[in-house]
């Protein structure tokens, strides 16, 4: 049986055991606080269409085409008020990958002790940037912004692809709590830093981090920083892996703005780079953007830089289904690279 099949089969049988399980409590474990929910199941189904003049098909032309960018299924609960769980797999491909693959994206359980200092240990999102902790069903833009894809996971510069995630065990809370919000918030977690469902393989431990300060309801500060190293096997070097960011998010009524400023390095070669997203909300549920990121890939160079300009429009149907389209050009300055065009358009559809 494929890797597919199997892991159906075991979400299948966590939903049933479970349901099963609280079927059968009887009036002293109701009253219990550890009582087990009914586990919830949820989804993500992302199509989308790409013209791209930055990647060639197999006759050479610019490519063209739809494909499934993303599948994935997730299963949620918790026992009682102190602990949360969250299992979730991706059924993905990419533009020119026929091969189905399926990856666990996070398996995590989250033990809750006070407004104040709380753990969650498993698999999860590595904190360090504001981006990269949204999900794909709320980013503003189609894509990451290059830099984020760079230094955090994503398409890495150590060479690790693993969605920004890692496996090990966070700190996070919040104080000077408001109404419905807390003016300070930390997260802290200790890491393998070999990426998604890997065991590490070096004696090393990352550690990544991100502070919050949110003077006012509609506005987030942030500052993070990741300290690591990295080794793909025995047989490369062990090479450092350090990050650090500084960002903010303002969220006046129907206007969206955030900007971050990363700054990496990566064994002896340095990165930077700053990205500006600014989205209006219309009536009707669209959603006008502008979109601005720059990247040097080494500072030490004048080469390889690229700026990335882009202008879209997000149709909101609810919060279940979003339809987006986008423009993005691309300058490479002071390199070898043609400057390219990107049109994209995705429908996202959640349950």
């Amino acid at each position: 049986m494929n890797t597919l099949g199997k892991l159906s089969i075991a979400v299948a049988t966590l939903i049933l055991s479970a349901g099963t399980a609280s079927a059968q409590n009887n009036k002293e474990e109701e009253n219990s606080e550890f009582k087990p929910s009914i586990p919830t199941v949820s989804g993500l189904i992302n199509a989308r269409y790409s013209y791209d003049t930055g990647t060639t098909d197999n006759n050479g032309d610019a490519y063209n085409g739809f494909d499934i960018r993303r599948t994935r299924l997730a299963v949620s609960g918790n026992f009682g008020k102190r602990l949360d769980y969250k299992i979730q797999a991706e059924y993905g491909g990419g533009k020119q990958n026929s091969a189905a693959n399926v990856k666990l994206l996070d398996a995590f359980l989250k033990i809750k002790l006070a407004k104040e200092f709380n753990i969650q240990v498993g698999e999860f999102k590595v904190e360090y940037s504001q981006e990269t902790l949204d999900g794909p069903a709320t980013w503003i833009t189609i894509e990451n912004p290059t830099v984020v894809n760079k230094l955090n996971g994503y398409s890495d510069e150590s060479g690790q692809s693993v969605n920004s995630r890692d496996v090990g065990i966070r700190f996070y809370g919040g104080f000077i709590h408001k109404e419905d919000y807390d003016v300070i918030q930390y997260k802290i977690g200790i890491y393998n830093g070999n990426g998604v469902d890997l065991k590490d393989n070096d004696k090393y431990k990352d550690v990544g981090s991100l502070l919050y300060i949110r003077p006012i309801k509609e506005l987030v500060l942030s500052a993070g920083y990741y300290s690591g190293r990295y080794t793909a096997n025995a047989s490369t070097p062990t090479i450092t892996r350090n990050r650090s960011s500084f960002g903010f998010t303002f969220t006046p009524e129907n206007l969206f703005l955030r900007s971050e400023y990363l700054y990496g390095k990566t064994g002896d070669r340095t990165h930077q780079g700053m990205y500006a997203t600014a989205a209006y909300s219309l009536s009707h549920g669209l959603q006008p953007l502008l979109s601005y990121g720059y990247y040097q890939k080494d500072t030490d160079l004048k080469t390889n830089n690229r700026s990335d300009y882009q202008i879209g429009v997000n149709w909101i149907a609810n919060k279940k289904v979003r339809l987006q389209l986008a423009y993005t050009h691309t300058d490479y300055t002071n390199s070898y690279k043609d400057d390219t065009n990107l049109i994209e358009s995705q429908l996202l559809v959640s349950f």
